[in-house]
């Protein structure tokens, strides 16, 4: 029997990215450090009955994956394992065997990840409501260290939290619901990434900054860092391919060999989260903002000093210093990726504009202007006049900008249709 959620469809939640404005690679040495969520780069997941009625379906055009799991289908998977698994505070193994065996012909894609996060999520949180399409669009860079899986972790748990009646989110989604978001968001983050820190899908949940630091048993601590408004940067995507774990294990290799030199280093960077954390919560002075500046120079050049930089990232750096737009950074476990540009108060506009012309046309980058910090996960439920009018935007090849210009996010927990 086809069960049909209580939650009018169709309806559409969001969540956001994440970059590392301090201390990355100093975290993996039980250091501060501290995310915060970008504005404009999100994920949005549109919900909706699927025209057959029937079972649960997946659609990700971004990978162009779009797969459906009939009743039938779903019904191999032991009842009283699905039962456990929404019962556990950590992925269940039984499950996760089980939907291994249904996926078992994309084993290890991009594919095989998304649908087991998704397959997850969807028998944990609501399994009993049937005939559900769940399209998937992101304006994320995917694999470019912003945090697309969280993202989209984040948006799997808050729809199908609600489709399941554990939360409500009648208007706006409260604090106890979001920290019910944030767990079964980390459980889909374990589906992809095995052991993740849980800092990526904590921004993408909470928006805004985060500040956390490795404890000592493997777990991590974070505090929220909330009510600092947007901040202007530009986001540079280098498109330069890299690996987490080569540069995780050579900064690792130097601390090794050189303590007394790079524990300095480290602790630098430590002190520079601190002091950052401090001024994201109350930026509204000048001084503090030019100091917030001066923190992400100085956090740039600790980088630089243990290895983690790329001849790639040096050309922005080296270009918004000429153009004197702001002060840059590397973002992530460098090597390629992204870097961040904090905008001056007073920048002139020309200036970033020419920025963007020459990183494009010189090097093929891919360049966002968008904001730092933000609010979190959030959601909207759509007339039938709004859902004819947003379906393109999931079909279609729709770019960032008309994604992002027809739905904002409000900081009440809301997305707010603007066409």
């Amino acid at each position: 029997m086809t069960v049909t959620s209580a939650v009018p469809t169709p309806f559409i939640v969001s969540a956001p990215g994440k970059v590392i404005i301090f201390g990355e690679h100093s975290a993996v040495f039980n250091k501060n450090a501290i995310a915060a969520s970008v504005s404009s780069l999100r994920t949005y997941l549109l919900i909706e009955q699927s025209k057959d009625g029937d079972g649960v379906e997946l659609d990700f055009p971004d990978i162009n994956y779009d797969s459906k799991w009939s009743t039938e289908e779903l019904k191999t998977i032991d009842s009283e394992v699905v039962k456990q698994a929404a019962g556990l505070k950590h992925l269940c193994p039984k499950l996760k065997e089980q939907l291994n065996l249904l996926l078992e012909g994309l084993k290890d894609s991009l594919n095989y990840y998304a649908a087991l996060s998704f397959l997850y999520l969807y028998l944990s949180l609501c399994p009993n409501v049937k005939g559900l399409k769940f399209t998937v669009k992101s304006t994320l860079p995917i694999g470019a260290g912003l945090g697309s899986s969280a993202s989209i972790s984040v948006c799997l748990a808050l729809a199908m939290a609600r489709m399941g009646g554990h939360i409500s989110c009648d208007k706006s989604i409260s604090q106890e619901e979001k920290e019910f978001i944030n767990h079964w968001a980390f459980i889909g983050e374990c589906c992809i990434h095995g052991t993740p820190s849980g800092i990526d899908n904590a921004v993408a949940t909470y928006g805004n900054a985060v500040k956390f630091k490795r404890q000592e048993d493997g777990s991590t601590k974070f505090d929220q860092i909330s009510n600092f408004p947007q901040l202007p940067m530009v986001l540079t995507n280098t498109r330069i391919k890299r690996s987490t774990k080569i540069l995780v294990s050579g900064v690792g290799d130097l601390v090794n060999r050189k303590p007394l030199i790079t524990e300095p280093i480290l602790e630098a960077m430590n002190q520079v989260a601190l002091r950052g954390s401090e001024l994201l919560s109350d930026i509204s002075k000048d001084i503090h903002y030019d100091e917030l500046l001066e923190l992400i120079r100085i956090n740039h050049g600790l980088l630089v000093a243990i290895g983690v930089s790329h001849p790639g990232l040096e050309v922005i750096k080296q270009l918004s210093d000429e153009l004197k737009i702001g002060q840059t950074k590397l973002t992530g476990a460098g090597g390629g990726g992204c870097a961040f540009t904090l905008l001056n108060k007073d920048v002139d506009h020309s200036s970033v504009r020419k920025f963007h012309e020459k990183l494009h046309s010189n090097y093929g980058y891919q360049i966002f202007e968008t904001g730092l910090g933000g609010v979190g996960c959030c959601f909207v439920d759509l007339k039938n006049e709004q859902y004819e009018s947003l379906k393109h935007l999931f079909i279609d090849s729709a770019t960032v900008q008309e994604v992002s210009l027809a739905l904002l996010p409000s900081p009440d927990g809301s997305l707010t249709w603007t066409a």
